[in-house]
Protein backbone atom coordinates (compact mmCIF):
# COMPACT_ATOMS: atom_id res chain seq x y z
CA UNK A 1 0.00 0.00 0.00
CA UNK A 2 1.36 3.42 -0.88
CA UNK A 3 1.95 6.06 1.81
CA UNK A 4 -0.63 8.31 0.11
CA UNK A 5 -3.50 5.88 0.66
CA UNK A 6 -4.58 7.64 3.84
CA UNK A 7 -4.80 11.00 2.09
CA UNK A 8 -6.69 9.43 -0.83
CA UNK A 9 -9.17 7.76 1.50
CA UNK A 10 -9.67 10.99 3.45
CA UNK A 11 -10.45 12.74 0.17
CA UNK A 12 -12.78 9.86 -0.68
CA UNK A 13 -14.79 10.32 2.49
CA UNK A 14 -15.05 14.06 1.98
CA UNK A 15 -16.04 13.55 -1.66
CA UNK A 16 -18.70 11.04 -0.65
CA UNK A 17 -20.32 13.36 1.88
CA UNK A 18 -20.01 16.41 -0.34
CA UNK A 19 -21.54 14.61 -3.31
CA UNK A 20 -24.36 13.32 -1.15
CA UNK A 21 -25.10 16.70 0.37
CA UNK A 22 -25.07 18.59 -2.94
CA UNK A 23 -27.53 16.18 -4.52
CA UNK A 24 -29.82 15.67 -1.57
CA UNK A 25 -32.69 17.79 -2.94
CA UNK A 26 -32.24 20.73 -0.57
CA UNK A 27 -31.43 18.49 2.41
CA UNK A 28 -28.78 20.07 4.64
CA UNK A 29 -25.28 18.58 4.49
CA UNK A 30 -23.53 16.99 7.42
CA UNK A 31 -21.69 20.18 8.29
CA UNK A 32 -18.52 20.38 10.38
CA UNK A 33 -17.74 17.43 12.58
CA UNK A 34 -17.97 19.64 15.67
CA UNK A 35 -21.48 20.85 14.87
CA UNK A 36 -24.48 18.79 16.04
CA UNK A 37 -27.06 17.78 13.44
CA UNK A 38 -29.67 20.42 12.84
CA UNK A 39 -33.33 19.68 13.58
CA UNK A 40 -35.31 18.08 10.81
CA UNK A 41 -36.77 20.77 8.54
CA UNK A 42 -40.36 21.03 7.58
CA UNK A 43 -41.78 19.65 4.35
CA UNK A 44 -41.87 23.13 2.87
CA UNK A 45 -38.16 23.68 3.46
CA UNK A 46 -37.27 20.39 1.80
CA UNK A 47 -38.72 21.50 -1.47
CA UNK A 48 -41.34 20.08 -3.83
CA UNK A 49 -39.04 17.26 -5.00
CA UNK A 50 -40.19 15.10 -2.08
CA UNK A 51 -43.60 14.90 -3.67
CA UNK A 52 -42.18 12.22 -5.97
CA UNK A 53 -38.89 10.78 -4.76
CA UNK A 54 -36.75 8.64 -7.08
CA UNK A 55 -34.33 6.00 -5.72
CA UNK A 56 -31.18 7.99 -6.53
CA UNK A 57 -32.59 11.18 -4.99
CA UNK A 58 -33.65 9.21 -1.92
CA UNK A 59 -30.15 7.76 -1.51
CA UNK A 60 -28.55 11.19 -1.71
CA UNK A 61 -30.99 12.45 0.90
CA UNK A 62 -30.28 9.40 3.07
CA UNK A 63 -26.50 9.79 2.90
CA UNK A 64 -26.76 13.46 3.80
CA UNK A 65 -29.09 12.99 6.79
CA UNK A 66 -28.66 9.47 8.19
CA UNK A 67 -27.43 9.58 11.79
CA UNK A 68 -25.47 6.32 11.61
CA UNK A 69 -23.45 7.73 8.71
CA UNK A 70 -22.83 10.93 10.67
CA UNK A 71 -21.64 8.89 13.67
CA UNK A 72 -19.27 6.98 11.40
CA UNK A 73 -17.98 10.25 10.00
CA UNK A 74 -17.25 11.47 13.54
CA UNK A 75 -15.30 8.26 14.15
CA UNK A 76 -13.08 9.06 11.17
CA UNK A 77 -12.46 12.48 12.72
CA UNK A 78 -11.35 10.78 15.95
CA UNK A 79 -8.91 8.47 14.20
CA UNK A 80 -7.63 11.33 12.04
CA UNK A 81 -6.75 13.37 15.11
CA UNK A 82 -5.07 10.34 16.69
CA UNK A 83 -3.09 9.80 13.52
CA UNK A 84 -1.98 13.42 13.51
CA UNK A 85 -0.94 13.10 17.14
CA UNK A 86 1.36 10.21 16.22
CA UNK A 87 2.79 12.32 13.41
CA UNK A 88 4.49 14.43 16.11
CA UNK A 89 6.97 11.59 16.63
CA UNK A 90 9.92 13.61 15.29
CA UNK A 91 8.80 16.90 16.78
CA UNK A 92 11.87 18.36 18.54
CA UNK A 93 11.70 19.39 22.19
CA UNK A 94 13.25 22.55 23.57
CA UNK A 95 14.35 22.31 27.17
CA UNK A 96 15.79 24.80 29.62
CA UNK A 97 16.82 24.60 33.23
CA UNK A 98 17.90 27.26 35.75
CA UNK A 99 19.33 26.23 39.10
CA UNK A 100 20.54 28.49 41.89
CA UNK A 101 22.62 26.91 44.69
CA UNK A 102 23.96 28.08 48.04
CA UNK A 103 26.04 26.45 50.74
CA UNK A 104 27.62 27.55 54.03
CA UNK A 105 29.66 24.76 55.66
CA UNK A 106 32.82 23.98 57.56
CA UNK A 107 35.93 23.10 55.64
CA UNK A 108 37.71 19.84 56.43
CA UNK A 109 41.37 19.72 57.49
CA UNK A 110 42.32 18.18 54.16
CA UNK A 111 40.67 21.05 52.28
CA UNK A 112 42.67 23.60 54.34
CA UNK A 113 45.98 21.86 53.59
CA UNK A 114 45.39 21.89 49.82
CA UNK A 115 46.12 25.60 49.50
CA UNK A 116 48.26 27.71 51.84
CA UNK A 117 46.44 30.89 50.86
CA UNK A 118 43.11 29.55 52.14
CA UNK A 119 44.43 27.49 55.06
CA UNK A 120 43.13 29.92 57.59
CA UNK A 121 39.58 29.98 56.25
CA UNK A 122 37.48 27.54 58.27
CA UNK A 123 34.09 28.13 56.62
CA UNK A 124 33.12 27.88 52.95
CA UNK A 125 30.49 30.45 51.94
CA UNK A 126 29.54 29.75 48.32
CA UNK A 127 26.78 30.47 45.79
CA UNK A 128 26.47 28.89 42.36
CA UNK A 129 24.19 29.01 39.36
CA UNK A 130 23.76 26.48 36.56
CA UNK A 131 21.88 27.43 33.37
CA UNK A 132 21.26 24.93 30.59
CA UNK A 133 19.17 24.95 27.42
CA UNK A 134 19.05 22.91 24.25
CA UNK A 135 17.04 20.80 21.83
CA UNK A 136 16.51 17.07 21.81
CA UNK A 137 14.67 14.85 19.40
CA UNK A 138 14.39 11.45 17.75
CA UNK A 139 15.73 10.40 14.35
CA UNK A 140 14.07 7.87 11.99
CA UNK A 141 16.89 5.43 12.81
CA UNK A 142 15.70 5.36 16.41
CA UNK A 143 18.56 7.52 17.66
CA UNK A 144 18.07 10.14 20.36
CA UNK A 145 20.06 13.33 19.79
CA UNK A 146 20.59 16.19 22.21
CA UNK A 147 22.32 19.50 21.50
CA UNK A 148 22.79 21.63 24.61
CA UNK A 149 24.67 24.58 26.05
CA UNK A 150 25.45 24.73 29.76
CA UNK A 151 26.82 27.73 31.66
CA UNK A 152 27.88 27.52 35.31
CA UNK A 153 29.11 30.22 37.65
CA UNK A 154 30.57 29.82 41.15
CA UNK A 155 31.33 32.52 43.70
CA UNK A 156 32.75 31.94 47.20
CA UNK A 157 35.03 33.38 49.87
CA UNK A 158 38.07 31.35 48.67
CA UNK A 159 38.36 32.51 45.03
CA UNK A 160 39.24 36.08 45.95
CA UNK A 161 42.15 34.86 48.11
CA UNK A 162 43.91 33.25 45.10
CA UNK A 163 42.97 35.60 42.24
CA UNK A 164 41.80 39.06 41.46
CA UNK A 165 38.24 37.84 40.89
CA UNK A 166 35.58 36.39 43.16
CA UNK A 167 33.73 34.30 40.50
CA UNK A 168 34.63 31.37 38.21
CA UNK A 169 32.73 30.52 34.99
CA UNK A 170 32.52 27.15 33.26
CA UNK A 171 30.77 26.66 29.88
CA UNK A 172 30.03 23.49 27.92
CA UNK A 173 28.73 23.21 24.33
CA UNK A 174 27.77 19.56 23.84
CA UNK A 175 26.11 17.10 21.45
CA UNK A 176 25.15 13.57 22.51
CA UNK A 177 23.85 10.63 20.49
CA UNK A 178 22.34 7.35 21.56
CA UNK A 179 21.82 5.03 18.57
CA UNK A 180 20.17 1.62 19.10
CA UNK A 181 21.89 -1.11 17.07
CA UNK A 182 19.53 -4.04 17.74
CA UNK A 183 16.37 -3.42 19.76
CA UNK A 184 14.45 -0.23 18.77
CA UNK A 185 16.71 0.34 15.76
CA UNK A 186 15.35 1.34 12.35
CA UNK A 187 12.54 3.42 10.97
CA UNK A 188 10.05 0.55 10.81
CA UNK A 189 10.33 0.06 14.58
CA UNK A 190 10.50 3.75 15.43
CA UNK A 191 7.32 4.52 13.48
CA UNK A 192 5.29 1.49 14.63
CA UNK A 193 2.69 3.53 16.54
CA UNK A 194 2.47 6.02 13.70
CA UNK A 195 1.90 3.27 11.15
CA UNK A 196 -0.72 1.61 13.37
CA UNK A 197 -2.56 4.94 13.70
CA UNK A 198 -2.45 5.49 9.94
CA UNK A 199 -3.90 2.04 9.29
CA UNK A 200 -6.56 2.63 11.97
CA UNK A 201 -7.61 5.84 10.25
CA UNK A 202 -7.80 4.06 6.89
CA UNK A 203 -9.91 1.38 8.56
CA UNK A 204 -12.28 4.04 9.90
CA UNK A 205 -12.59 5.52 6.42
CA UNK A 206 -13.42 2.10 5.02
CA UNK A 207 -15.93 1.66 7.82
CA UNK A 208 -17.49 4.96 6.79
CA UNK A 209 -17.91 3.61 3.26
CA UNK A 210 -19.21 0.34 4.70
CA UNK A 211 -21.71 2.15 6.92
CA UNK A 212 -22.83 4.28 3.99
CA UNK A 213 -23.40 1.18 1.85
CA UNK A 214 -25.20 -0.61 4.67
CA UNK A 215 -27.42 2.38 5.42
CA UNK A 216 -28.10 2.74 1.70
CA UNK A 217 -29.16 -0.87 1.16
CA UNK A 218 -31.27 -0.84 4.33
CA UNK A 219 -32.78 2.48 3.26
CA UNK A 220 -33.56 1.18 -0.23
CA UNK A 221 -35.33 -1.81 1.31
CA UNK A 222 -37.50 0.58 3.33
CA UNK A 223 -37.94 2.71 0.22
CA UNK A 224 -39.35 -0.20 -1.77
CA UNK A 225 -41.48 -1.29 1.17
CA UNK A 226 -43.01 2.17 1.16
CA UNK A 227 -43.52 1.90 -2.60
CA UNK A 228 -45.25 -1.44 -2.10
CA UNK A 229 -47.51 0.03 0.61
CA UNK A 230 -48.23 3.04 -1.57
CA UNK A 231 -49.14 0.94 -4.62
CA UNK A 232 -51.12 -1.47 -2.49
CA UNK A 233 -53.27 1.42 -1.26
CA UNK A 234 -53.78 2.54 -4.86
CA UNK A 235 -54.64 -1.03 -5.83
CA UNK A 236 -57.13 -1.37 -2.98
CA UNK A 237 -58.74 1.95 -3.88
CA UNK A 238 -59.04 0.79 -7.47
CA UNK A 239 -60.64 -2.44 -6.28
CA UNK A 240 -62.98 -0.47 -4.03
CA UNK A 241 -64.08 1.75 -6.91
CA UNK A 242 -64.56 -1.26 -9.17
CA UNK A 243 -66.56 -3.11 -6.50
CA UNK A 244 -68.80 -0.10 -5.89
CA UNK A 245 -69.45 0.17 -9.62
CA UNK A 246 -70.31 -3.54 -9.78
CA UNK A 247 -72.61 -3.18 -6.75
CA UNK A 248 -74.41 -0.26 -8.41
CA UNK A 249 -74.84 -2.37 -11.54
CA UNK A 250 -76.06 -5.31 -9.47
CA UNK A 251 -78.55 -3.06 -7.65
CA UNK A 252 -80.03 -1.85 -10.93
CA UNK A 253 -80.31 -5.44 -12.17
CA UNK A 254 -82.04 -6.58 -8.99
CA UNK A 255 -84.43 -3.62 -9.22
CA UNK A 256 -85.21 -4.56 -12.84
CA UNK A 257 -85.76 -8.20 -11.87
CA UNK A 258 -82.85 -9.39 -14.00
CA UNK A 259 -80.86 -10.72 -11.02
CA UNK A 260 -81.76 -12.30 -7.69
CA UNK A 261 -81.60 -10.25 -4.50
CA UNK A 262 -78.77 -12.47 -3.21
CA UNK A 263 -76.50 -11.00 -5.91
CA UNK A 264 -76.77 -7.58 -4.28
CA UNK A 265 -75.94 -9.08 -0.88
CA UNK A 266 -72.86 -10.79 -2.34
CA UNK A 267 -71.66 -7.51 -3.85
CA UNK A 268 -72.21 -5.69 -0.54
CA UNK A 269 -70.10 -8.34 1.19
CA UNK A 270 -67.39 -7.85 -1.45
CA UNK A 271 -67.46 -4.06 -0.94
CA UNK A 272 -67.13 -4.46 2.84
CA UNK A 273 -64.18 -6.80 2.30
CA UNK A 274 -62.54 -4.23 0.02
CA UNK A 275 -63.05 -1.53 2.65
CA UNK A 276 -61.33 -3.68 5.28
CA UNK A 277 -58.42 -4.38 2.91
CA UNK A 278 -58.10 -0.68 2.18
CA UNK A 279 -58.00 0.16 5.91
CA UNK A 280 -55.23 -2.39 6.49
CA UNK A 281 -53.29 -1.03 3.52
CA UNK A 282 -53.53 2.53 4.82
CA UNK A 283 -52.16 1.42 8.20
CA UNK A 284 -49.28 -0.41 6.47
CA UNK A 285 -48.57 2.77 4.52
CA UNK A 286 -48.30 4.80 7.72
CA UNK A 287 -45.91 2.26 9.25
CA UNK A 288 -43.70 2.15 6.15
CA UNK A 289 -43.56 5.94 5.98
CA UNK A 290 -42.62 6.09 9.67
CA UNK A 291 -39.71 3.65 9.21
CA UNK A 292 -38.43 5.54 6.17
CA UNK A 293 -38.63 8.92 7.90
CA UNK A 294 -36.61 7.52 10.83
CA UNK A 295 -33.91 6.30 8.44
CA UNK A 296 -33.48 9.77 6.93
CA UNK A 297 -33.82 11.56 10.29
CA UNK A 298 -37.09 13.34 9.57
CA UNK A 299 -40.56 13.51 11.07
CA UNK A 300 -43.17 11.24 9.51
CA UNK A 301 -45.46 14.21 9.00
CA UNK A 302 -42.86 15.78 6.72
CA UNK A 303 -43.17 12.81 4.37
CA UNK A 304 -46.97 12.66 4.39
CA UNK A 305 -47.39 14.19 0.89
CA UNK A 306 -44.54 12.12 -0.55
CA UNK A 307 -45.01 9.44 -3.18
CA UNK A 308 -42.44 7.00 -4.55
CA UNK A 309 -41.56 7.26 -8.21
CA UNK A 310 -42.37 4.17 -10.33
CA UNK A 311 -39.48 1.69 -10.69
CA UNK A 312 -37.03 2.46 -13.45
CA UNK A 313 -36.60 -1.23 -14.21
CA UNK A 314 -39.38 -3.07 -15.99
CA UNK A 315 -39.87 -6.78 -16.33
CA UNK A 316 -38.14 -6.64 -19.70
CA UNK A 317 -35.05 -4.91 -18.33
CA UNK A 318 -31.85 -6.87 -18.95
CA UNK A 319 -30.00 -8.15 -15.92
CA UNK A 320 -27.20 -6.09 -14.44
CA UNK A 321 -23.94 -5.98 -16.33
CA UNK A 322 -21.80 -9.13 -16.09
CA UNK A 323 -19.98 -9.51 -12.81
CA UNK A 324 -16.35 -8.32 -13.03
CA UNK A 325 -13.51 -10.65 -11.98
CA UNK A 326 -13.64 -11.57 -8.31
CA UNK A 327 -10.36 -9.80 -7.47
CA UNK A 328 -11.64 -6.58 -9.03
CA UNK A 329 -14.92 -6.76 -7.11
CA UNK A 330 -13.09 -7.51 -3.86
CA UNK A 331 -11.30 -4.17 -4.20
CA UNK A 332 -14.70 -2.53 -3.68
CA UNK A 333 -15.88 -4.84 -0.89
CA UNK A 334 -15.23 -2.90 2.28
CA UNK A 335 -15.24 -5.86 4.76
CA UNK A 336 -12.43 -7.44 2.74
CA UNK A 337 -10.48 -4.18 2.57
CA UNK A 338 -10.88 -3.72 6.33
CA UNK A 339 -9.55 -7.25 6.82
CA UNK A 340 -6.56 -6.39 4.58
CA UNK A 341 -5.80 -3.36 6.75
CA UNK A 342 -6.21 -5.42 9.92
CA UNK A 343 -3.72 -7.92 8.52
CA UNK A 344 -1.25 -5.13 7.83
CA UNK A 345 -1.70 -3.91 11.40
CA UNK A 346 -1.01 -7.43 12.67
CA UNK A 347 2.11 -7.69 10.51
CA UNK A 348 3.35 -4.33 11.78
CA UNK A 349 2.86 -5.40 15.39
CA UNK A 350 4.57 -8.73 14.69
CA UNK A 351 7.59 -6.94 13.24
CA UNK A 352 7.77 -4.75 16.32
CA UNK A 353 7.44 -7.72 18.68
CA UNK A 354 10.18 -9.52 16.77
CA UNK A 355 12.47 -6.52 17.23
CA UNK A 356 11.70 -6.30 20.95
CA UNK A 357 12.95 -9.87 21.39
CA UNK A 358 16.49 -8.76 20.43
CA UNK A 359 19.10 -7.76 23.03
CA UNK A 360 19.73 -4.10 23.78
CA UNK A 361 22.88 -2.75 22.16
CA UNK A 362 23.26 1.01 21.96
CA UNK A 363 26.05 3.12 20.56
CA UNK A 364 26.54 6.14 22.83
CA UNK A 365 28.72 9.07 21.97
CA UNK A 366 29.20 12.64 23.10
CA UNK A 367 31.40 15.52 22.09
CA UNK A 368 31.62 18.99 23.53
CA UNK A 369 33.90 21.95 23.96
CA UNK A 370 34.65 23.25 27.44
CA UNK A 371 35.80 26.64 28.66
CA UNK A 372 36.91 27.89 32.10
CA UNK A 373 37.66 31.48 33.08
CA UNK A 374 37.01 34.16 35.64
CA UNK A 375 35.22 36.07 32.88
CA UNK A 376 32.02 34.72 31.30
CA UNK A 377 32.89 36.03 27.82
CA UNK A 378 36.21 34.20 27.77
CA UNK A 379 34.62 30.98 29.05
CA UNK A 380 32.04 31.03 26.23
CA UNK A 381 34.71 31.80 23.61
CA UNK A 382 36.99 28.99 24.78
CA UNK A 383 34.13 26.46 24.80
CA UNK A 384 33.13 27.42 21.25
CA UNK A 385 36.68 27.03 19.92
CA UNK A 386 36.87 23.39 20.94
CA UNK A 387 40.44 23.61 22.17
CA UNK A 388 39.54 21.60 25.27
CA UNK A 389 37.18 18.85 24.10
CA UNK A 390 35.22 16.59 26.36
CA UNK A 391 34.08 13.39 24.64
CA UNK A 392 33.23 9.75 25.07
CA UNK A 393 32.34 6.79 22.83
CA UNK A 394 30.98 3.49 24.03
CA UNK A 395 28.55 0.58 23.78
CA UNK A 396 25.75 -0.37 26.16
CA UNK A 397 24.64 -4.01 26.09
CA UNK A 398 21.71 -5.60 27.95
CA UNK A 399 20.18 -9.06 27.74
CA UNK A 400 17.67 -10.71 30.09
CA UNK A 401 19.14 -13.58 32.04
CA UNK A 402 15.96 -15.66 31.80
CA UNK A 403 15.69 -15.51 28.00
CA UNK A 404 13.39 -12.46 27.69
CA UNK A 405 10.17 -14.42 28.19
CA UNK A 406 7.95 -11.33 28.02
CA UNK A 407 9.15 -10.37 24.56
CA UNK A 408 9.05 -13.98 23.30
CA UNK A 409 5.48 -14.52 24.49
CA UNK A 410 4.38 -11.23 22.90
CA UNK A 411 6.04 -12.36 19.68
CA UNK A 412 4.11 -15.64 19.75
CA UNK A 413 0.88 -13.77 20.51
CA UNK A 414 1.35 -11.40 17.56
CA UNK A 415 2.11 -14.37 15.31
CA UNK A 416 -1.22 -15.92 16.29
CA UNK A 417 -3.01 -12.64 15.61
CA UNK A 418 -1.46 -12.47 12.16
CA UNK A 419 -2.66 -16.01 11.46
CA UNK A 420 -6.14 -14.98 12.61
CA UNK A 421 -6.08 -12.01 10.23
CA UNK A 422 -5.07 -14.24 7.32
CA UNK A 423 -7.81 -16.75 8.15
CA UNK A 424 -10.33 -13.89 8.28
CA UNK A 425 -9.21 -12.73 4.85
CA UNK A 426 -9.70 -16.21 3.42
CA UNK A 427 -13.10 -16.59 5.08
CA UNK A 428 -14.33 -13.23 3.78
CA UNK A 429 -13.09 -14.03 0.28
CA UNK A 430 -14.87 -17.41 0.22
CA UNK A 431 -18.07 -15.99 1.72
CA UNK A 432 -18.05 -13.10 -0.71
CA UNK A 433 -17.53 -15.36 -3.73
CA UNK A 434 -20.46 -17.56 -2.70
CA UNK A 435 -22.73 -14.62 -1.88
CA UNK A 436 -21.97 -12.94 -5.19
CA UNK A 437 -23.10 -16.04 -7.11
CA UNK A 438 -26.27 -16.22 -5.00
CA UNK A 439 -27.10 -12.55 -5.62
CA UNK A 440 -26.58 -12.96 -9.36
CA UNK A 441 -28.85 -16.01 -9.40
CA UNK A 442 -31.45 -14.26 -7.23
CA UNK A 443 -31.65 -11.35 -9.66
CA UNK A 444 -32.06 -13.64 -12.66
CA UNK A 445 -34.75 -15.62 -10.83
CA UNK A 446 -36.56 -12.46 -9.74
CA UNK A 447 -36.56 -11.20 -13.32
CA UNK A 448 -38.04 -14.49 -14.59
CA UNK A 449 -40.75 -14.48 -11.92
CA UNK A 450 -41.58 -10.86 -12.71
CA UNK A 451 -42.04 -11.71 -16.40
CA UNK A 452 -44.43 -14.52 -15.47
CA UNK A 453 -46.36 -12.22 -13.11
CA UNK A 454 -46.81 -9.66 -15.89
CA UNK A 455 -48.25 -12.29 -18.17
CA UNK A 456 -50.54 -13.57 -15.40
CA UNK A 457 -51.92 -10.06 -14.78
CA UNK A 458 -52.74 -9.67 -18.47
CA UNK A 459 -54.47 -13.07 -18.47
CA UNK A 460 -56.44 -12.37 -15.27
CA UNK A 461 -57.58 -9.04 -16.66
CA UNK A 462 -58.92 -10.72 -19.81
CA UNK A 463 -60.75 -13.33 -17.73
CA UNK A 464 -62.26 -10.62 -15.50
CA UNK A 465 -63.34 -8.52 -18.50
CA UNK A 466 -64.91 -11.58 -20.16
CA UNK A 467 -66.83 -12.51 -17.01
CA UNK A 468 -68.05 -8.93 -16.62
CA UNK A 469 -69.34 -8.97 -20.20
CA UNK A 470 -71.13 -12.28 -19.52
CA UNK A 471 -72.83 -10.75 -16.46
CA UNK A 472 -73.89 -7.72 -18.50
CA UNK A 473 -75.56 -9.93 -21.10
CA UNK A 474 -77.14 -12.10 -18.41
CA UNK A 475 -75.20 -15.33 -18.96
CA UNK A 476 -72.80 -14.98 -16.02
CA UNK A 477 -73.16 -14.96 -12.25
CA UNK A 478 -72.25 -12.29 -9.76
CA UNK A 479 -70.39 -14.86 -7.61
CA UNK A 480 -68.10 -15.78 -10.48
CA UNK A 481 -67.56 -12.10 -11.27
CA UNK A 482 -66.55 -11.36 -7.66
CA UNK A 483 -64.15 -14.28 -7.71
CA UNK A 484 -62.62 -13.22 -11.03
CA UNK A 485 -62.22 -9.71 -9.72
CA UNK A 486 -60.48 -11.01 -6.59
CA UNK A 487 -58.19 -13.19 -8.74
CA UNK A 488 -57.30 -10.19 -10.90
CA UNK A 489 -56.58 -7.98 -7.89
CA UNK A 490 -54.45 -10.66 -6.23
CA UNK A 491 -52.46 -11.18 -9.44
CA UNK A 492 -51.68 -7.47 -9.52
CA UNK A 493 -50.67 -7.68 -5.86
CA UNK A 494 -48.36 -10.61 -6.65
CA UNK A 495 -46.87 -8.69 -9.54
CA UNK A 496 -46.21 -5.77 -7.20
CA UNK A 497 -44.49 -8.08 -4.72
CA UNK A 498 -42.36 -9.57 -7.48
CA UNK A 499 -41.49 -6.10 -8.74
CA UNK A 500 -40.26 -5.17 -5.26
CA UNK A 501 -38.31 -8.43 -5.04
CA UNK A 502 -36.65 -7.63 -8.36
CA UNK A 503 -35.69 -4.12 -7.26
CA UNK A 504 -34.30 -5.35 -3.94
CA UNK A 505 -32.38 -8.16 -5.67
CA UNK A 506 -30.89 -5.64 -8.10
CA UNK A 507 -29.90 -3.32 -5.23
CA UNK A 508 -28.34 -6.22 -3.31
CA UNK A 509 -26.26 -7.22 -6.34
CA UNK A 510 -25.11 -3.62 -6.75
CA UNK A 511 -24.32 -3.58 -3.03
CA UNK A 512 -22.20 -6.72 -3.26
CA UNK A 513 -20.44 -5.49 -6.40
CA UNK A 514 -19.71 -2.15 -4.71
CA UNK A 515 -21.54 -0.10 -7.34
CA UNK A 516 -24.68 0.78 -5.38
CA UNK A 517 -23.60 4.35 -4.63
CA UNK A 518 -22.08 5.12 -8.03
CA UNK A 519 -25.08 3.65 -9.88
CA UNK A 520 -27.28 6.09 -7.97
CA UNK A 521 -25.18 9.20 -8.56
CA UNK A 522 -23.05 9.09 -5.40
CA UNK A 523 -19.46 8.85 -6.56
CA UNK A 524 -16.49 7.95 -4.38
CA UNK A 525 -13.04 8.62 -5.80
CA UNK A 526 -10.66 6.40 -3.90
CA UNK A 527 -7.78 4.03 -4.47
CA UNK A 528 -8.06 0.95 -2.32
CA UNK A 529 -4.98 -0.96 -1.16
CA UNK A 530 -3.76 -3.95 -3.13
CA UNK A 531 -3.73 -7.40 -1.62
Amino acid sequence: MSDGTGLILRSAACALLASAALGAHAAPDLGPAESPPSPAPSQASLGPELSKLSPDAFLRLLVARNLEIQFSQLNTDVTRHLEQSESALYEPTFFMGIRQEGRDRQRTPDERLQNTFTAGTAVLDETARNDEFGIRGKLPTGAEVTVSYKASSKSNNLISKTSAYDTEYTNLLNITLKQPLLRNAGRAVTETDRRIAELEHQISLQQLVQQTLKASIDGLTLYWQLYRAQETVALRKEAMTSSEALMADASSRVSAGRAPASALLEMRGAVLNREAELARSLQALLESRSKLSTAINMFGSDLAPMTIAPPLHSSNSPPASPTPPIDQVLRLWTPYQIAVLRQQQAQTRLNFASNQALPVMDLVMSYGGTGFSNKPEEARKTAGQGNYPDWYLGLNFEIPVGGNQKAMQQLLAQGSRLTQAELELQAIRNSFTNDLAVRQGDLENAQGVLDLSSKEVQLRQRIFDNERQRVQIGSGSISNLIQKQADYIESKQRMLENQIRYEVALALLQYVQGSLLSDNGIHISEALPDR
